[in-house]
């Protein structure tokens, strides 16, 4: 079973994400901040779902971290901020894919997918 950590400090993203994943047949961890985010990926996981506008800081940051790394799971952003200049700065840093809210759990399932089996 593959492991996806959800990194969205909504509550209601993070349950219909949750729920959608499940369903999925993924293990699913959830991160509400930036710290319990970056805390959470010390552990392996397969793929990572980031939200951008994070408290306590931003999921550019994170994207930062892990690219300094050199390792990392596949990320997806999901975010509102939908200015193009966002969406390259976040693919640039290493993000395979960028999804502006509101979108498709069924089609965020459907990505993922694809992701963790090139994996």
């Amino acid at each position: 079973m593959a492991r996806i950590l959800v990194v969205e400090d909504d509550p209601v993203v993070a349950k219909v994400l949750e729920v959608a994943l499940r369903q999925a047949g993924y293990e699913v961890r959830l991160a509400r901040t930036f710290l319990e985010g970056e805390k959470a990926l010390q552990e392996p996981f397969d793929a990572l779902l980031l939200d951008l506008n994070l408290p306590g800081g931003s999921g550019l940051d994170l994207l930062r971290q892990l690219a300094k790394g050199g390792k990392g799971p596949p990320v997806i952003v999901l975010s509102g901020l939908k200015q193009e200049r966002t969406i390259l700065e976040a693919l640039s840093l290493g993000a395979w894919d960028y999804l502006t809210k509101p979108f498709s759990p069924k089609e965020l399932v459907l990505r993922l997918e694809r992701y963790v089996a090139a994996r």
